[in-house]
């Protein structure tokens, strides 16, 4: 498949001006992928937000436009796909754990360290000190959440209805890292197509996210108009962080595409 590759750089070609911040901007490039050395990654393509929020349904927007047709041509093109949801996922796309209070009072106590981390022993050398670690104590004024929050998560979240897995040969669930890298090595994969929530957090920071995977020399690429990341509720209209997150991936981790021009290419070389 051919696609158009965004990247931030300079010119090849020395322009030689004083000033080379002019140079330094976003640049397009046509390059052949084949398909079976390509693989979707799907970071964290959840289902819910918390009904609490009134943010616009984003997230839902872009699983119904980008995201479930680029996994439907995917399916058509033989494709390998890999869903990393970071959560125990069976093939129903539902969260198998049982729903947990993780905010709990508790969890963002500030007076005392968490009882497993108490009853190690103490390391004189160990620097920062554990109590400041978990900002407990003296240290509690620098945590970044010094009270709890208002509403537990009461509620299971699973993948989205719109990008749930489909058992075939070339189709995982798996969010190991080793064992992608075994499931990569053995479909030959080099390069990687992200999609999925949070694109500054998860999708760049997870184990199989695009940080750790370009630098172990794979190319990553970020599906521009497939991510979403923590909007404000001043930055909806925008998607500015979204758009800042993207562009840190162009210029540190890799390039970027459009979902839509994937699909329409998948769809043009499926049998």
């Amino acid at each position: 498949m051919r696609l158009t590759l965004r990247n931030v750089s300079y010119p090849e070609v020395d322009p030689g001006d004083v000033d080379l911040l002019a140079h330094w901007q976003r640049r397009d490039r046509n390059v052949e992928m084949p398909v079976e050395q390509t693989a979707l990654i799907l970071i964290d393509v959840w289902d819910i937000e918390n009904p609490r929020e009134s943010n616009p349904p984003v997230g839902d927007q872009i699983v119904e436009t980008a995201i479930a047709p680029l996994l439907e041509a995917a399916r058509a093109a033989d494709m390998l796909v890999i869903h990393a949801a970071h959560r125990p996922v069976g093939w129903d796309g539902r969260n198998t754990s049982p729903p947990a209070d993780y905010r709990s009072v508790d969890a963002t106590a500030r007076d005392q360290l968490p009882p497993e981390v108490a009853r190690q022993p103490v390391d004189p050398k160990q620097w920062p000190p554990r109590e400041f670690v978990y900002r407990v104590g003296e240290y509690g004024r620098f945590a970044r959440n010094d009270s709890p929050a208002y509403k537990p998560y009461g509620y299971v979240r699973g993948i989205h209805p719109g990008a749930l897995p489909v058992k075939r040969d070339r189709e995982f669930i798996e969010s190991d890292f080793q064992r992608v890298q075994e499931l990569l090595r053995e479909h030959r994969i080099l390069h990687l197509l992200y999609v999925g929530e949070w694109t500054n957090g998860c999708v760049v920071m997870r184990d199989v996210g695009i940080r750790r995977m370009s630098a172990l020399g794979y190319n990553t690429i970020i599906l521009r108009d497939a991510t979403w990341g923590p909007e404000l509720a001043d930055t909806w209209e925008t998607m500015e962080v979204t758009r800042g997150a993207v562009l840190d991936i162009e210029i540190l981790n890799g390039f970027s595409a459009l979902a839509s021009e994937v699909t329409a290419e998948l769809l043009r070389q499926a049998p």
